[in-house]
């Protein structure tokens, strides 16, 4: 008899929350069990729904400036010790806030824990995004579904992803040495289904993930995750991820290609 997944093991599932062998795991049994795999979509959809509809608030300008200061003044300061620290914390906000009334200290407060609750969002939201990327990675390679259309030829590949897709992604073949184009399959990350292009760079597979998103342009942003090298920007309204165990050097070499290519369009 299989063991039932608990909510809260489901709730981490989905907010990317688990390490990576749990959350293969669960891909697994969510090959085979459909009640499984609608409670998962049912998750997710919820999580879009609040993270597309909740209401997002920067810090003025202002606030930005004053706790700058206030965090410069008090890193010149010897730390006090443990039992007054609490007071003087106290201290140095009354002082910041002055006359100000009651209100204004809640005010303050409230803003504050909006824009340490905003950064924090962000940061998780990449983070989750991230180990996506890495358990989509691994999941194709050890599964051995890289793709679903298997064509070195772009005009085959690209309609076949925009026929499954709401979207048509850029797809295109790599002018560089010991490239070759494998194909591409329909995927899923940031809680919607995104367009996997598959490439090989010598013996070493290579994923790059394209979905359309409303970040500003950005440059390729490269990091180490789990032992393989990703990197991530915007262009043209699409989010790119490209992730891969080739060495630095080749994997910079293939990020710039499908970074041109793509701005050659």
């Amino acid at each position: 008899m299989t063991t039932p997944i608990e909510r809260r093991q489901l709730n981490a599932f989905v907010d990317g929350e688990l390490d990576l062998k749990s959350q293969l795991e669960i891909e697994s049994r969510m090959e085979s069990d459909v009640a499984l795999r609608k409670q998962v979509d049912e998750m997710r959809q919820l999580r879009e729904l609040v993270r597309e509809n909740a209401d997002y608030h920067a810090a003025p300008d202002a606030l930005r400036r004053r706790m700058a200061a206030l965090m410069a003044s008090s890193r010149q300061k010897p730390a006090p010790p443990a039992s007054t620290r609490v007071g003087g914390i106290g201290e140095a906000v009354q002082r910041w806030l002055g006359w100000r009334p009651l209100a204004a200290s809640l005010s303050f407060a409230a803003v504050l824990a909006v824009a340490l609750n905003l950064v924090w969002l962000q940061s998780s939201r990449d983070e989750r995004l991230t180990d996506d990327v890495v358990a989509s990675h691994v999941r194709a390679t050890l599964g051995q579904h890289l793709v679903d259309v298997a064509s070195s030829d772009r005009h085959t590949v690209k309609p076949f992803l925009s026929s499954k897709l709401g979207f048509s992604p850029p797809v295109n073949e790599l002018r560089i040495p010991g490239s070759l184009f494998l194909g591409g399959r329909v995927d899923y990350l940031d809680g919607r289904p995104v367009a996997a292009l598959v490439y090989k760079q010598g013996e070493h597979v290579v994923n790059s993930f394209v979905w359309p998103g409303t970040a500003s342009e950005s440059k390729p942003s490269f990091a180490a995750e789990r032992g393989y090298l990703t990197a991530h920007w915007s262009h043209n309204g699409m989010n790119h991820w490209v992730i891969s165990d080739v060495n630095r050097e080749e994997f910079r070499a293939v990020v710039n290609a499908i970074a041109m290519a793509d701005t050659d369009r």
